[in-house]
């Protein structure tokens, strides 16, 4: 009679989240702070990466990938979606809205943070395959400090000319 076959159970995202993901950081553009009535941007850094370990004593790949986004902009709005966001570019791109941004309504500071949502698969020298699950990660928070402004018109460069009409 032959001996009964070693069962092996399938690989769970239980198992591989102590080979934790690298989750990046939450910018906050412009330079962590915003004004009121106005988008402030926001992006989360994580990128798709693999992690070398050993699991159930054998050697072992784990490829995290990010399959969502939960914004919390600290003021009780909190948006999940696919997007991981993007830094404006340039200029003419500033103080536009964007799929991650968000327009507060008070000066109220507030500390902002993303989760990111990873995905698993996982290589132990046969390919790669998908883990069950998702695992959620929260990056470090960020402090924004949320202002009021008023414009004003002037006549020209008010630091060239600070007695122009409108400076001063």
């Amino acid at each position: 009679m032959a001996a009964p076959a070693e069962e092996t159970r399938p690989i769970t995202i239980d198992d591989v989240a102590r080979f934790t993901p690298i989750v990046g950081e939450l910018v906050v553009e412009p330079d962590g702070w915003g004004v009121v009535g106005t988008p402030t941007n926001f992006y989360a850094t994580a990128e798709s990466h693999t992690m070398d370990g050993e699991l159930f004593d054998t050697a072992i790949q784990v490829r995290w990938t990010p399959s969502a986004y939960r914004f919390d902009y600290g003021d009780g709005t909190v948006e999940e979606t696919e997007a991981s966001g993007s830094a404006w570019r340039g200029t003419e791109e500033s103080w536009m809205e964007t799929a991650t941004s968000h327009t507060y309504a008070s000066t109220e500071d507030v500390t902002a943070s993303v989760t990111v949502v990873f995905t698993a698969e996982v290589n132990a020298g046969s390919g790669w395959f998908a883990v069950p699950g998702s695992l959620p990660v929260q990056a470090p928070e960020v402090s924004v400090k949320v202002f009021e402004v008023d414009t004003v018109l002037t006549n020209g460069d008010c630091m060239a000319n600070p007695s122009a009409a409108g400076c001063g």
